[in-house]
């Protein structure tokens, strides 16, 4: 434990070229029972003045591949600081937000909930090249040098044109850490361009050097690729 804590903390000391962002990720994963009910319940819950409010961009994604995990979907809260985070969680408390809750009860069934503090983000946040997210969920153990690491691939594959939409490094916060530590993620405008993308990174020179520079030092633990149903607060 204390290993993965002075990893973390030495995570803000890595070099200049990493590029760090502010705020919080929250996930919400489950299994939907009948996902165009839900799609409503969450437009009217938006619609309203709690949703209006709410200190946060919400995405609704549904996964494409998920391996083993039951979840069909997830909801995910960006959050630009604390303070929104704050204000966010604090008002689930709010009755027009309980009584969301309780309309979609018999809709979904929860697996997962994480807390991510964002470590590293970078690429292209238009909507239209954020469709189709392919996400590594990892155990790592010395997360200073995965960053620095992260770092280099990333700006390797800007320079060589082949990100096309964001990309970016999470460590959880609140979650089980027996799953995993980190997350980092890509994006495309599509399924197509989000393969093609991935073919481009594999076979590259970068990909090589990066991957004998985190060997022994990250265990892959999941790869799922989620793609967006509906996007609401992004104004």
């Amino acid at each position: 434990m204390k290993k993965f804590i002075y990893s973390f903390l030495a995570l803000f000391f890595v070099s200049s070229q990493s590029v760090f962002s502010a705020g919080y990720i929250a996930t919400y994963s489950f299994t939907v029972s009948n996902p165009s009910e839900y799609v409503k319940a969450l437009d009217e819950l938006m619609d309203s003045d709690w949703g209006k409010s709410f200190p946060a961009v919400v995405n609704l994604h549904q996964y494409v591949f998920n391996g083993y995990d039951d979840a069909t979907h997830i909801v995910v809260l960006n959050y630009e600081d604390t303070e929104s985070l704050g204000k966010g969680t604090e008002s689930f408390s709010d009755p027009i937000f309980q009584a969301h809750l309780a309309q979609t009860a018999s809709l979904i069934e929860p697996v997962e909930q994480s807390l991510n503090m964002k470590l590293i983000s970078g690429g292209n946040y238009d909507p239209e090249n954020n469709q189709v997210y392919t996400i590594y969920r990892m155990k790592v153990d010395d997360a200073a040098s995965y960053a620095k690491a992260y770092s280099k691939v990333t700006k390797a594959q800007e320079e060589a044109g082949n990100v096309a939409g964001s990309y970016g490094l999470r460590a959880q916060m609140g979650g089980s850490v027996n799953y995993y530590t980190h997350y980092a993620f890509t994006s495309a405008g599509s399924m197509t361009e989000a393969m093609q993308s991935a073919e481009t990174l594999y076979s590259s020179d970068s990909f090589a050097e990066f991957s004998k520079e985190v060997d022994g030092n990250r265990e892959i633990r999941n790869i799922s690729i989620i793609q967006t149903v509906k996007a609401y607060n992004t104004d």
